[in-house]
């Protein structure tokens, strides 16, 4: 009577096991603990990954270069499988019941690596329109010195289509790390297929500047400014109308002697001189004067098949 309840115990689970389908339908909705998820949603922005296996070759990213890419997600469905690894039953049994569990929480374990990678854009990720089709993450790889000469940089990521003057075409930054203190190269992931990428100063960079400027010639003489002035316009009614900006030469606000200092108060004559007025005001000369950061715009090329 002992045996036969043993071996009917022992038929009830290998039939509990027998496939994925029903070890998902016994443990119905897979919910993974907040902290497991956050760490899996760093490993799947690849944070800990060795840079060696990222860029197995350093001839692969020489200095000064961007390299584009697009996580594999086989790829890094194998990381979350080595992560859980450790725990695992390991037989060469093909339908062992370690084995039809993995395949029934992969799905679930995965879509919570997903939504728990950090995100500097938004709060969540646009699902895709298919339900069946992976989710699409993709970067670049940045050496350069400017990645140690400016680290405040910052990145604006756009997929295929999108201009750039809408903020809400940006796609999710998961991730824009320095590799490294002292690093002269970092990555960037994007939650999205982006086809544009805008690198950029800081946006605190603001500064006064013009927009074209041609050094001295010969020993002693001034230097070619030109920066683009907008005429501006008060009527009876106290409205203000600001004409297109047009190029000015201002070469005579910088000195001879020093040419790439700015004399400020000539400047602000020069400045207000073009809208009719003595000299301009601090209003006026922070209008015309200030730029914003620098910013360059990369494109992932696309395949041609």
């Amino acid at each position: 009577m002992t045996a036969l309840s043993h071996a009917r115990r022992a038929d009830a689970l290998r039939a509990a096991f027998a496939s994925v389908q029903t070890v998902t339908d016994l443990l119905g909705d897979v919910d993974v603990p907040d902290p497991i998820a956050a760490w899996l949603g760093r490993l799947h922005a690849l944070t800990g990954v060795p840079f060696g296996y990222l860029v197995p070759d350093e001839a692969m990213l020489p200095p000064e270069s961007i390299r584009f890419f697009r996580v594999e997600v086989a790829w890094t469905e194998a990381l979350v499988d080595g992560a859980f690894s450790i725990g695992r039953n390991l037989t060469s049994d093909a339908d062992a019941a370690s084995l039809m569990i993995d395949r029934a929480v992969q799905p679930a374990v995965l879509a919570s690596a997903r939504a728990a990678a950090p995100r500097r854009v938004g709060l969540t990720a646009a699902e895709p329109a298919d339900p069946g089709q992976p989710v699409v993450w993709s970067g670049f790889l940045l050496r350069s010195r400017v990645v140690t000469q400016y680290p405040g940089l910052g990145v604006n990521a756009y997929p295929a289509g999108a201009t750039g003057d809408d903020p809400d075409a940006m796609l999710a930054i998961i991730r824009f790390d320095r590799l490294g203190p002292g690093a002269d190269t970092l990555i960037c992931i994007v939650d999205g297929d982006a086809q544009f990428f805008d690198i950029h100063e800081p946006p605190e960079h603001l500064h006064f500047g013009v927009d074209k400027y041609t050094g001295p010639q010969a020993a002693g003489a001034a230097p070619l400014v030109l920066k683009g002035l907008r005429k501006i316009e008060t009527d009876a009614n106290g409205t203000i109308a600001l004409d297109p900006p047009v190029q000015q030469d201002v070469s005579a606000a910088f000195r001879a002697s020093s040419p790439r200092v700015m004399n400020v108060k000539a400047m602000a004559a020069l400045v207000g001189a073009y809208s009719g007025l003595a000299s301009a005001d601090a209003a006026q000369m922070g209008f015309e004067m200030t730029q914003g950061a620098g910013k360059v715009r990369f494109t992932r090329p696309r395949p041609t098949t």
